[in-house]
Order: C-alpha cells, then sequence, then structure tokens
C-alpha cells in the first residue's frame, strides 16, 4: 500500500528470483490537483528528484493546518526500473492507497 494520509506502503511486484521488487520502484505523488476544505495539504514527495523506493512505509499526503472534511486529489507517478537480471515475461504488483 502506498499511504494517502498517513499510513503505510507494502511492496507487491516480485522481479525474477523471488526477491521484492519494491527497491526498483519509486512513487512520487506530485503537487494536489484538486483540494476541498480548509488547510494546508503537503505532498510527500512533489517532485521525480523527491521519489523514494516503496521498501517501507511512505506518505503521499499530509495535512498539516485546518479541520473539518479536507480531501486533496494528486495524479501519482510510479517509475518502474527494469533490473539487468529480469526475465523477459509480463510483470504484475499493486499499489493501494490507504487512508489513515
Amino acid at each position: 500500500m502506498w499511504a494517502g494520509g498517513t499510513g503505510s506502503a507494502t511492496p507487491g511486484p516480485e522481479v525474477a528470483g523471488g526477491g521484492p521488487a519494491a527497491q526498483e520502484c519509486w512513487p512520487w505523488s506530485g503537487p494536489a490537483t484538486a483540494t476541498t476544505g480548509t488547510g494546508t495539504f503537503v505532498p510527500g514527495q512533489e517532485s521525480a528528484a523527491a521519489a523514494v523506493t516503496l521498501d517501507q512505509p511512505r506518505t503521499a499526503f499530509s495535512k498539516t493546518t485546518g479541520s473539518g472534511s479536507n480531501s486533496a486529489t494528486w495524479n501519482p507517478t510510479v517509475i518502474v526500473s527494469i533490473p539487468a537480471q529480469a526475465v523477459a515475461g509480463t510483470y504484475t504488483g499493486t499499489v493501494s492507497h490507504l487512508v489513515a
């Protein structure tokens, strides 16, 4: 899972050889494309330069001020690096958002 708020991230895809591919996936949330309510929304990774691996819990967005009902919408990007030793084939994985 990749957190939307304060949650956790768990790597899902596997590469040839059976090891987790979390170190090969770098998501970044980017800026909010829309928000509702009052508050200051802070992206976990605002740009590609701030992308992080999914080898531990990550925060996509947090809200530092405001109260009541709020929401943020964003268009995340996931960069996947294919290791040289990968066997040709179809690989799948799931990135989930958890609001906590």
